[in-house]
């Protein structure tokens, strides 16, 4: 056991050294500035109210250089700047190419935002190459964030043996919200329950649930318009 311990330590070590040695960077967040094979990347993008298309002020933004296999890397950012009142932003930042060649691809994110559910999934775009068609034309698509409960009620007695429900309001996300499934001593989760989920404000979100009983799957879908402000309740009796 000591010696797996040592193993797992001299391994950790190494990558932090290996990270260390390649940024030269201090433990804290430091903007890189670029030193050899620079190249001046213009780039602008949006951050829009995907239920209005109006741009949203005072959104950061962040790019960084990102490498998968480096584990205990710091942020190694070259730009960090907030949207102007129209939503827009603009970066003209200096870089490094030589690090596309070394494994590492740019990430241009937005932060976890209380207020917004953020598209694409993750709140990042990735960047691989000069050449990569998302520089043309970035734009992050903002929903309002709302709470929605799902509230599920038993009411047929058909021999059921599989009741799933899941929701969404674009194309890009989809929320797995229920998934129960019988086995030899009942169902996984009881028959009637509340979910508490988000969705967006404002636009339509399909609520899909599908009962399989033995091969035989039936699909139902319905909407709602979910407003801030007030508790928005969908209920399914099935």
């Amino acid at each position: 056991m000591n010696s797996i311990k040592i193993i797992l330590l001299a391994l950790t070590t190494i990558l932090m050294s290996s990270c260390e040695l390649l940024f030269n960077l201090p433990d804290e967040e430091k903007n890189l500035v670029c030193e050899s094979n620079c190249y001046t990347l213009n780039m602008k993008g949006a951050v829009i109210d995907k239920t209005t298309n109006n741009g949203i002020k005072n959104i950061q933004v962040i790019m960084n250089w990102t490498k998968p296999t480096c584990i205990f890397c710091p942020d190694n950012t070259i730009y960090k700047g907030t949207t102007e009142n129209s939503g827009n932003f603009n970066i003209s930042n200096s870089i490094d190419t030589s690090y596309f060649q070394n494994g590492f691809y740019l990430s241009l994110s937005i932060p976890k935002n209380n207020d917004y559910i953020v598209v694409p999934f993750g709140n990042y775009f990735s960047i691989y190459s000069l050449t990569d068609s998302i520089l043309k034309n970035v734009t992050f698509e903002l929903y309002p964030k709302v709470e929605l409960k799902i509230k599920t009620e038993r009411v047929q007695t058909d021999n059921m043996t599989t009741f799933i429900v899941e929701h969404y309001f674009c194309k890009d996300i989809r929320y797995a919200d229920i998934i129960n499934s019988k086995g030899n001593s009942g169902f996984d989760y009881p028959l009637n329950d509340t979910r508490i989920t988000e969705t967006s404000a404002n636009i339509k979100t399909y609520i899909k649930w599908t009962k399989s009983i033995g091969d035989v799957h039936i699909e139902q879908v319905d909407s709602v318009i979910c407003q801030k402000g007030k508790e928005n309740i969908y209920t399914i009796k099935y």
